[in-house]
């Protein structure tokens, strides 16, 4: 199976998991519109766009398959996570009219889409790094 159908296919699962818990209580409870719901997939969006420059590591292409499928299911689910928990502050701000809730909603996916770019960017900086140390290209003393 290719990598990219499986971090897709995590994404999928793990969004509509935590976001359908989420619409399914806050409805309801604070109003969620039908509408709201497809900006959780904007982290998957963001993601596959950038994913060419962040999977550029010399040594994962080489010869790490099993590193490189795990990853991509890691990155998978945690942006599923992410993009599911796009909704949550809905809870915790107040909004009335349809617009100030939409304001909230797509506030919280530049957020939280920002915030989990700049976290994998850092990951993934950190294994361009660690990666030849891994493989004996370091030999400390």
């Amino acid at each position: 199976m290719n990598s990219e159908l499986i971090s897709v296919t995590l994404f999928l699962f793990s969004a509509n998991v935590v976001a359908g818990v989420i619409y399914m209580f806050g409805k309801e409870k604070v109003g969620l519109l039908w509408i709201e719901y497809p900006f959780i997939y904007a982290p998957l969006i963001i993601f596959q766009l950038l994913m060419p420059q962040f999977m550029s590591i010399p040594e994962l292409a080489e010869n790490a398959n099993s590193l490189k499928y795990f990853l991509f299911m890691l990155q998978g689910f945690s942006c599923g996570v992410i993009g599911g928990m796009i909704l949550l502050p809905r809870f915790f701000i107040p909004a009335t009219t349809t617009m100030e809730k939409l304001k909230v909603t797509a506030y919280s996916c530049l957020a939280l889409s920002a915030g989990y770019l700049v976290t994998r960017w850092i990951f993934f900086e950190a294994l361009r790094f660690l990666l030849p140390q891994m493989h004996g290209g370091y030999v400390g003393g």
